[in-house]
């Protein structure tokens, strides 16, 4: 049988499984270079749903997380360590989710950015120092979280661009977004919908034209078939076109005063409590201890009428229909 389906499929993988409540037992078949049929099991498989399941993760028994299970117990925590997580964007948001991870127990990591680490990135990169300016920012980071966890496994990759497959990111678990631009958060939108792949958007910003200056953060968890950022207009059109350009069409823009890349205010506590805020629901959804809150809108001025930092949930609409990204048609 398996050896006819394989054929039927034209070269991808066939699978077959038998259930059980709470375990599974799940084999794939394919058709080697040297033209056999080749039998492997699934060692973990994923289930999506009100929040996410890791069936036959093996247990962890690593008592560096004893406390941490306490809290979360212990499928989660296997949960965690069997989950493939890539982080785009390693910077200040990045840097905060890498480390995070760590040390929470995510144990499959896949970190993808371009940038080197610069001068003005100390005062807010939690992965880098003085001696690491010049260096790929994907490099110290893996670095520094092997430094925590000596169990992690880290791969990094160059950043996200517009026209990119990127098949690494075709097989995780969860993305997570830690960009600084619409352009290249639009692009994991559409490979997260494509995938059908969960996707934490995790975006802070600071507009010091207004007076008092805004401060605050987004924090975002789409679920495969669920609203998307376009679908909820979060998403700028002008970015995302200056970003598709090619880069000597960016150039003359810029001479134009287009897209001129000036450098807003960053600072780390912003980040740091977007991203732990954005961590406590992640590690909600994957406990299933309690319903996790799917959008939060971070406030660090209160919005002037009361004063303090304001987080809360906020409703989530449903799908658009005809949506460019999402449509029912995709």
């Amino acid at each position: 049988m398996a050896p006819y389906a394989v054929d039927l499929l034209d070269g991808k993988p066939y699978a077959a499984a038998v259930w059980a409540r709470g375990v599974i037992r799940a084999d794939w078949w394919r058709r080697s270079t040297d033209g056999d049929v080749e039998r492997k099991p699934f060692d973990t498989v994923t289930v999506l749903g009100d929040n996410i399941k890791v069936l036959n993760a093996p247990d962890t028994t690593d008592t560096r997380f004893a406390r941490q299970t306490l809290l979360l117990g212990h499928r989660a925590q296997a949960a965690l360590a069997a989950l493939r997580v890539a982080i785009v964007g390693a910077g200040g948001t990045g840097s905060h989710v890498a480390l995070g991870l760590a040390y929470l127990g995510f144990r499959n990591v896949i970190v993808l950015d371009d940038d080197l680490v610069e001068t003005t990135n100390l005062n807010r990169l939690v992965t880098a120092d003085h001696a690491d300016i010049g260096s790929p920012k994907t490099i110290v980071t893996s670095r520094r979280m092997r430094s925590i966890d000596p169990m992690i496994e880290v791969q990094v990759f160059p950043g996200l661009t517009p026209a990119g497959e990127h098949p690494e990111l075709h097989d995780v678990d969860l993305l997570i977004s830690c960009v600084d631009h619409d352009g290249p958060r639009h692009r994991l939108n559409q490979i997260a919908i494509d995938t059908r792949t969960p996707l934490l958007d995790i975006a802070t910003g600071v507009d010091d034209h207004l007076q008092p200056v805004a401060l605050g953060g987004r924090v975002f968890l789409m679920l495969p078939g669920a609203a998307c950022l376009t679908c909820l207009n979060e998403l700028d059109s002008a970015e995302i076109s200056r970003w598709a350009k090619p880069d000597h069409q960016q150039a003359v823009d810029r001479l134009h005063g287009y897209g001129t890349g000036v450098a807003n205010p960053s600072v780390i506590y912003l980040n740091g409590l977007t991203v732990h805020a954005a961590l406590a629901e992640l590690c909600a959804w994957i406990s299933g201890a309690r319903e996790p809150a799917r959008w939060l809108d971070i406030d660090l001025l209160g919005a002037v009428k009361s004063p303090g930092t304001q987080v809360g949930p906020r409703r989530i609409p449903g799908r658009v229909p005809g949506c460019i990204d999402c449509g029912y048609d995709k």
